[in-house]
């Protein structure tokens, strides 16, 4: 057993032994080189040198020999490089900052100054104040308050009150100014031919109210086998089989299209322009019953007043004041309830004078200024043949 564990340690140790290559030559090392932790092999310091005859200290730091970084021929050891330092940029110069600049101090408010800034402060907050008070009463006036509680009809009309309201399209529980009272009534009088004019306006708290006149008919035409009654404004107020009663039938113009509710379209301009200044004149004066208006020839316009009197208005100037010289004659009574004939009012508003001749044309005005014919004018007597001057004829 003892000569069996020694052959195994001397087989041991000669396995730990280090083997070489037998290819390669021995390392071999310079004197100077040595192992860290080799005490035997430490340099002797040479006689007159600082330090000799003491031992070296180990630090740790094996030295560099020239030539580092290569290996050694046949030693394959190879040396760490030397540690090189990076080259330094050069350092730029850091700008300057600019001089500070001086501060200024403000001098110290007078009394008087602080004032009249917090007056002014004070100025601007209380219009602050009142937009913003504004603003609310708006906002709530437009959504919570102001409700329409009340819809009332005012005025005389052969339309009843639900029609006038079904007509303008207002409803109660609306809002008071949101709502749009020119389009209301617009709406009453292009639905409603026969209101001649209607108007609706706010009644604070909760009212709206329309009031309605209306509009009497002024002519008749007849047009395409109906009568197109024609209201003083020229508008279309209804398309009837008869001429209503006390409404003078036109004669002389042609009409192009009627629509209940809008104005009348004719073919000739001038003869829309002339009839409704006449029709106008006659509503203004008051001049009634009106049987027949002829239009044939502008600048010898007629009018037969109550069937019997036949009204020469010559040019289409004056309307008014030709028409009131003969009312003022019916008044004074100088033409009475049983004449009929022509009365010639062409230079009435000129020159105060009418010229009347009894018969009624048959087809055609009577030709003016007669030979045998009456002057008349209002405050003077009647004379045949008299054409001097008169008295101004009254209102």
């Amino acid at each position: 057993m003892e000569g069996l564990k020694e052959g195994s340690e001397s087989e041991m140790g000669e396995s730990r032994k280090p083997t070489r290559r037998p290819d390669r030559p021995p390392v071999r090392r310079p004197s100077g080189d040595r192992r860290p932790g080799d005490s035997s092999r430490r340099p002797a310091s040479r006689p007159g040198q600082p330090g000799a005859g003491r031992p070296i200290p180990r630090t740790g730091v094996r030295p560099v020999q020239a030539g580092a970084g290569r290996s050694l021929p046949h030693t394959g050891v190879r040396q760490t490089p030397p540690m090189r330092r990076p080259a330094q940029q050069p350092r730029s110069r850091p700008k300057q900052a600019p001089p500070p600049k001086p501060v200024r101090r403000r001098p110290p408010l007078s009394a008087a100054e602080r004032r009249r800034r917090r007056r002014r402060r004070m100025f601007f907050f209380y219009i602050f104040l009142f937009l913003a008070v504004i603003g609310t009463a708006v906002t709530l006036s437009l959504t919570v308050l102001f409700r329409v509680e009340r819809i009332e009809v005012r005025g005389e009309s052969r339309y009843s009150a639900e029609q006038i309201m079904q007509a303008s399209g207002l409803e109660t529980g609306g809002n008071l100014f949101l709502t749009d009272t020119g389009a209301a009534a617009a709406a009453i009088e292009k639905a409603l031919p026969y209101i001649g004019e209607a108007k609706v306006s706010r009644v604070l708290p909760s009212e709206l109210s329309i009031s309605v006149q209306e509009e009497p008919a002024a002519s008749a035409i007849l047009w395409e086998g109906q009568y197109v009654v024609l209201g003083a404004s020229g508008k279309v107020l209804e398309l009837a089989s008869a001429a209503p009663e006390n409404c003078p039938v036109i004669k002389g113009v042609v009409m192009q299209q009627a629509e209940p509710g809008s104005a009348a379209a004719f073919a000739d301009e001038e003869a829309s322009t002339v009839l409704q200044r006449l029709t106008s004149a006659l509503s203004a004066v008051g001049v009634s019953p009106v049987s027949e208006i002829d239009l044939t020839d502008l600048y010898r316009v007629s009018v037969l007043y109550d069937g019997r009197i036949s009204l020469q208005l010559g040019a289409p100037t004056n309307y008014e004041e030709k028409l009131r010289f003969f009312t003022a004659l019916l008044e004074q009574g100088r033409i009475s309830e049983t004449d009929s004939g022509t009365f010639d009012l062409s230079l009435a508003a000129e020159t105060n004078h009418g010229y009347f001749e009894e018969g009624l044309p048959s087809s055609a005005p009577a030709s003016f200024a007669p030979a045998s014919s009456d002057t008349v004018s209002p405050g003077s007597a009647s004379s045949g043949g008299d054409s001097s001057a008169a008295a101004p004829a009254a209102g």
